[in-house]
């Protein structure tokens, strides 16, 4: 049996902006995707039959062919010609449906695992062109851990920006799919002009004074179809946050804190107990996706990581 291991990471947005709408219903976007040490992890093992077997412990975590684990590896017997057998497992640490990029994550894990497990022969634009057409955020997860995306998010530029703070990530009791989020907003109440870029903030003042000024151009709809958002929201803004955010389309808010916040401090104020908690901290220097063999020896692994706090 040959098997891989992937750390499948999550990502905030640190300012989006919409710029329109193409004519095949999409938005344009200008946002900067920024990975946060929060993490999925995807154990592959390929096997000589059995077709393709997902198995999780979240009893939320879809196992069928809508996932898009499933669909990668679908496109993947497709590449090579003949049936793949691979059980995945999936420890899922990153919310479902929470403008965290959990799925697209494990998307693009899944893609670098095929490439290693079964030699496709592709190139990088090749491996970009399959990981777009599956979903917009995929392509940001093959490349590096900072980056500012156009287009409808995946056309990227690889940035390197100062990422010396700490997060405090919210995820409200909702889930909001990012398809009800865009057809909410009202592009008439948008600016249609590029925002915020990061990519000469090289220190603390820089980042900082730039982070402050960003903004989410899907934050009117995202609280407008989730009341508990703004909840969250206003909650964390009470912590002393540098900013405090929604994170994409929703519905998980986060906080940048220039000190580690107490964790225990938050459990003990937090007004609803359904709330999830997650402390976190930014990734620079390192791909959105970690792969690594099984037995510990390293495949794709560019840096040091940080852990899931």
């Amino acid at each position: 049996m040959i098997s891989l291991v992937a750390r499948s990471y999550a990502k905030i947005n640190l300012g989006l902006d919409v710029l329109g709408r193409f004519p095949d219903g999409y938005h344009e976007l200008f946002t900067t995707f920024q990975a946060i040490d929060l993490h999925d992890t995807l154990t592959f093992e390929r096997s000589g039959s059995g077709g393709i077997q997902l198995i999780s412990a979240n009893p939320d975590f879809p196992l069928g062919p809508e996932n898009l684990i499933f669909r990668v590896l679908t496109e993947t017997a497709k590449y090579v010609n003949h049936p793949v057998n691979i059980r995945v497992t999936v420890d899922k640490q990153i919310p479902i449906a929470a403008g965290l990029g959990g799925g697209s994550s494990n998307a693009a894990a899944t893609i670098k695992a095929a490439v290693k497990l079964f030699n496709l022969p592709l190139s990088t634009d090749e491996l970009t062109a399959w990981a777009a057409k599956l979903g917009a955020d995929i392509p940001f997860f093959l490349g590096n851990a900072q980056a500012e995306g156009r287009g409808r998010g995946d056309r990227l530029d690889p940035v390197d920006f100062y990422a010396d703070y700490w997060l405090i990530i919210l995820k409200p009791a909702a889930s909001l799919s990012a398809r009800e989020v865009y057809a909410a907003l009202d592009l008439s109440l948008t600016r249609k002009r590029i925002g915020v870029s990061f990519a000469s903030c090289r220190d603390e003042a820089e980042f900082f004074s730039e982070v402050s000024r960003a903004e989410n151009a899907l934050t009117m709809p995202v609280l407008q179809l989730c009341p508990a958002v703004g909840n969250a929201l206003r909650f964390l803004e009470g912590l002393g946050p540098v900013v405090s955010r929604i994170s994409g389309s929703g519905p998980c808010v986060y906080g940048i804190f220039r000190e580690r916040p107490s964790r225990q401090e938050i459990e003990r104020r937090i007004p609803d107990t359904g709330w999830r908690i997650y402390l976190s901290r930014p990734l620079r220097g390192v791909g959105a996706v970690v792969l690594e063999s099984q037995t510990g020896a390293k495949t794709d692994r560019l840096g040091a990581d940080r852990g899931n706090l």
